[in-house]
């Protein structure tokens, strides 16, 4: 049970429960004390004839018309319906909830002046899994997300269209209603502007995208280790001492998920000594991870603290505060709906998603590269293929292009929206955050990353599948190797001399530039041999072509579940201060 309170914070985590179905009730305290507002802004707007934004005047272009009182309510209701013009498919579920909660929470702040029925009808939607059609384009993010926000309300009063529990399909919002017992809710003065002023859908949207995309740099965290291990690399980049010369907190942080992540692992002991591989320095997708990832976890650190002040925030126009008499009849027209601060942080995010991207196609694109993914083939072709199936196979040469395309599609959707604001309202609205635009855009982009994480664990565990195979780490100058490389040149040079056929020699030399390994000691750490199991589960080794689709498809959702990272945390700490 979550319990909206005056002066009790809401919390990311309460906010995610609620998204998934965990209760939500009104405290009675808070409920008479909204009442108790209310009948203080009725009794002074009754008692005065002067003009007040919201609660006797219309709005946009009508804000200095009068509205006589027994046409209030009809003006909030108009309100709800002429801004009900959103456009686009309709939002997820999950968001519309998260959206509803948070209105909810801004309302119990007690500065908006509306009655406690007007909270408690959004919490009859959220705990009888009542869920509002909302279309996901029309909100420029300043004064509140009018177009979502007034679809909600809109279904608040009983009209519109519903989802309702599991059923896929959506009803009328009337019959959802008399199903489960609720009545619509009748709008009284300001309540329907109080409804549709805030950018809640805008910060629901960077809610749900941050707890997401907070376990996908931890599984990123993850891809890497194993990426270093398949990759033969060192883990001395990730070594505390080293990064308390620069200690980034995000950095700091990653470095030792990673440096945890890659300990006890037979395949990184097998050529730590230099003289094994004779490798000096690794590409930078590697030696910077933690650098590159902590920058993540920093933009994502900064996001939460933004979107918890803006959860606990009264955001509606006008706001009521305390007056000389105690008494909350204050009203005051101000900002507090405009989007630039969600904006900025929804915007973070949206960086997080186009670095990981980075990092991931700039692997990606070493995998599938013999010249540079240490001995494991074009493509990570299987080792053990004839001349004539290697001829005829392309193994795992198109998830690198996927990879491509991915990071490609994401890098297009990075613009910067809320730096391009437009005028709105013939010019009264001149500068907008265009938040809602980038949440949106935001949501979409996160399953993609989660695609890319998951083809970069495919790569790994195809590595290490062919690491087990052939038992040798390549070597650029170990005497053995240099032995290997003197005889099958000499080899090479014979069979020119007598003249073969150039396609003959290919199976009949082979150079070995590398060291024999035992089969144990091409494990990896504890942690990553586990991913693994997991992995190869999803995704096993091809070793033959197939259709790739539907298993990377699988792998990614296992990723965006944090399926993958739960079984990762049960070996690795990767608890953090992004909580």
């Amino acid at each position: 049970m979550v319990t909206l309170a005056h002066g009790k914070a809401l919390t990311i985590e309460d906010t995610l429960g609620v998204v998934q179905g965990v209760t939500v009730e009104l405290d009675p305290a808070t409920r008479e004390l909204l009442l108790e507002r209310r009948a203080q802004i009725v009794s002074f707007i009754t008692s005065s004839s002067k003009p007040s934004y919201g609660f006797n005047r219309g709005f946009g272009h009508n804000v200095d018309r009068a509205v006589p009182a027994d046409e209030l309510s009809i003006l909030q209701r108009n309100l709800v319906r002429s801004h009900s013009c959103g456009v686009g498919p309709a939002t997820s579920r999950e968001l519309v909830r998260a959206t509803m909660l948070l209105r909810a929470q801004s309302l119990v702040c007690g500065h908006s002046g509306v009655r406690p029925e007007v909270v408690e009808a959004l919490l009859g939607f959220l705990n009888n899994d009542i869920t509002p059609v909302v279309p996901c384009h029309g909100s420029v993010g300043a004064s509140g997300d009018l177009a979502p926000l007034a679809h909600i309300a809109r279904a608040l009063i009983g009209e519109g269209e519903c989802f309702v529990a599991s059923e896929s399909d959506p009803i009328e919002t009337s019959h959802a209603l008399v199903r489960s017992g609720l009545k619509p809710l009748s709008l009284e003065m300001k309540e329907g502007l109080a409804l549709i002023n805030g950018v809640q859908f805008s910060t629901a949207c960077g809610v749900l995208a941050f707890a997401r995309l907070r376990d996908l740099v931890k599984a990123e965290a993850l891809a890497t280790a194993m990426t270093a291990q398949v990759m033969l690399a060192s883990d001395a980049p990730f070594s505390r001492g080293l990064h308390e010369l620069r200690p980034h907190r995000g950095a700091t942080i990653v470095a030792r998920w990673i440096w945890d992540s890659m300990q006890r692992s037979p395949l990184r002991e097998a050529h730590r000594d230099y003289l094994i591989d004779a490798e000096i320095q690794d590409p930078y997708n590697i030696r910077c991870a933690a650098q590159i990832l902590g920058t993540c976890h920093d933009l994502l650190r900064e996001a939460r603290d933004t979107f918890e002040v803006e959860i606990n925030s009264a955001t509606d126009n006008p706001l009521l505060l305390e007056s000389d008499d105690g008494s909350f009849t204050s009203i005051v027209s101000g900002g507090h709906f405009h989007g630039m601060p969600v904006a900025v942080k929804l915007y973070n995010l949206v960086q997080v998603v186009s670095i990981v991207a980075s990092l991931v196609n700039a692997r990606c694109s070493r995998y599938v590269d013999a010249a540079r993914n240490k001995s494991l083939g074009n493509d990570l072709m299987w080792p053990r293929l004839s001349e004539r199936e290697t001829s005829i196979s392309s193994s795992m040469m198109i998830p690198e292009y996927v990879s491509a395309a991915l990071t490609n599609t994401l890098w297009g959707m990075s613009t910067p929206s809320h730096l391009f604001s437009i005028s709105t309202n013939g010019g009264q609205e001149d500068h907008v955050s265009m938040s809602a635009g980038l949440g949106v855009r935001l949501m979409e982009m996160v399953p993609r990353v989660a695609e890319l994480i998951a083809i970069e664990l495919a790569y790994a565990a195809q590595a290490a599948a062919i690491r087990r195979e052939m038992c040798i780490i390549p070597s650029k100058h170990h005497p053995e190797a240099q032995a290997d490389v003197d005889k099958a040149v000499q080899k090479l040079i014979a069979l020119v001399k007598k003249r073969v056929d150039i396609q003959h020699i290919r199976p009949e030399v082979e150079i070995k530039l590398g060291v024999e390994i035992a089969s144990e000691a091409t494990c990896l750490s504890p942690v990553c041999e586990r991913m693994l199991e997991l992995v190869w589960n999803i995704f096993p080794p091809v070793v033959e072509d197939r259709p790739l689709s539907t298993q990377l498809r699988a792998l990614a959702a296992a990723v965006l579940s944090g399926e993958l990272l739960r079984e990762a945390g049960k070996i690795v700490s990767f608890e953090d201060d992004v909580v």
